[in-house]
């Protein structure tokens, strides 16, 4: 009896992509450091986008920051907070799936820590009323996971505001994704890392 190797190499290289392909299987945003106060256990639920745009009424294209400005949004935030547009049932408008008003999470000594930017598009982190972060295209401007914050605007406690439109091509047409996290922060305590 002869053994073939072609069902052999296809099982093999079937646990071989799989194996590749588990890490990337959260293939969106979250913020990691501050640590979030979730409101929802549910993983896939916290790493899906708020909103998708292109069915909103909006005429989403490849330059979102362009549009932006066209449009008479100042910031990132601006737009985020002002535009009208409905996030997934059960969300906050404002802060997604996480809780402002959560237990104050320490500072961290120095950086902020992500998933890491899957998909181009701008980001801004905010701490209260002050820019702190921002990038025109994140997934280029901060390829690491970790990205240096100035904390020092915080005094007592504040809340780190971050926000993200995820830009991608499909279907023919251009998806704007939204993600935001609201996180409140304690000047009182730092993270050591």
């Amino acid at each position: 009896m002869t053994l073939s190797l072609v069902p052999t190499l296809a099982v093999a290289t079937g646990l071989a992509s799989a194996a590749l392909l588990a890490p990337t299987a959260d293939a969106h945003q979250v913020v990691l450091l501050p640590e979030p106060q979730w409101t929802t256990d549910n993983k896939d639920t916290k790493y899906n986008p708020l909103a998708f745009l292109e069915g909103q009424g909006f005429a989403t294209q490849g330059d979102f920051n362009a549009w932006r400005r066209d449009n008479g949004y100042k910031t990132l935030r601006d737009f985020m907070d002002r535009a009208k547009y409905t996030v997934t049932e059960g969300a906050d408008y404002f802060c997604g799936w996480t809780d402002p008003n959560g237990t104050p999470q320490p500072i961290p000594a120095g950086n902020m820590r992500s998933t890491g930017y899957t998909h181009d598009g701008p980001c801004e982190v905010w701490l209260d009323n002050t820019r702190v972060l921002q990038g025109d295209n994140c997934h280029e401007q901060f390829p690491d996971k970790d990205y240096p914050i100035d904390y020092s605007s915080c005094k007592g406690t504040c809340t780190l505001h971050w926000y993200w439109i995820g830009v991608r091509f499909l279907k023919n047409s251009y998806s704007w994704q939204v993600y935001k996290e609201c996180i409140s922060l304690t000047s009182q305590q730092r993270l050591r890392m």
